[in-house]
């Protein structure tokens, strides 16, 4: 199964295919272009996931133009059409942040992300899958991808999920610890005073998250003991 895609559009490949979106790179206009197209989704009644697929459509490519104003490198957005649930977009080449793991410069890189994420936050941007795969690297620098579940909050919790998100991925990563400092450093840099609100929210935000794990352990153990 593939995407249709718009008058004027040749697929190169595509680049990804996910329950909720098509992302195609193709030809058009004498341009690269990536090609996002959100999926109908049958089960639902038509007109809510008509309503769906349009809001989110427009919040995405509101959402990169405004990460672009704010000093953040994101695809430029070229033609939105809300009816279709598609956007299109200019192609990055790159690779993603994680593919860079083991590089002698992977802590300034995510140092570096920390920067581009306070001025996101500053912005009052989240971006919603802070993942080191939505993160492309190039010799222009830092590009961040796939804001499709992203939102505009200044909320200083939203902030906090959103880089606790990243952390997740980080902690399983040699040096943790070091990456994590060097996300702080840049971000403090960049956040302003809203650093210090974020940071100690993500120790909350941990501390749940603990708690919870053993809670599972628990339960997960309880049942081993009745089963036996």
């Amino acid at each position: 199964m593939s995407s249709l895609l718009p008058q004027g559009c040749t697929r190169v490949k595509t680049l990804y295919q996910g329950a909720e979106a098509f992302v195609d790179l193709c030809e058009w206009l004498g341009i690269r272009v990536v090609v996002k197209t959100r999926v109908v989704k049958g089960y639902r009644v038509r007109e809510l996931d008509d309503f769906i697929r349009r809001s989110r459509t427009v919040r995405e490519a509101s959402l990169l133009s405004s990460a672009k104003k704010a000093g953040v490198k994101t695809p430029f957005v070229y033609h939105v059409n809300p009816l279709e649930g598609r956007i299109i977009m200019s192609y990055v080449e790159g690779q993603s942040l994680g593919s860079m793991q083991g590089s002698s410069i992977f802590a300034s890189l995510i140092r570096m992300l920390g920067g581009i994420v306070g001025r996101l936050h500053s912005a009052g941007i989240i971006h919603g899958d802070l993942t080191l795969s939505n993160v492309l690297v190039s010799r222009e620098g830092l590009t961040l991808i796939d804001f499709g579940l992203g939102e505009f909050s200044n909320e200083v919790e939203k902030k906090a999920e959103d880089v606790y998100t990243l952390f997740s991925s980080l902690m399983t990563l040699p040096d943790s610890e070091t990456l994590v400092a060097a996300f702080l450093e840049g971000y403090g840099l960049s956040a302003g005073e809203s650093a210090a609100r974020v940071e100690e929210r993500l120790r909350e935000i941990g501390s749940r998250g603990r708690y919870v794990e053993k809670e599972l352990r628990r339960g997960s153990a309880g049942r081993v003991e009745r089963r036996y």
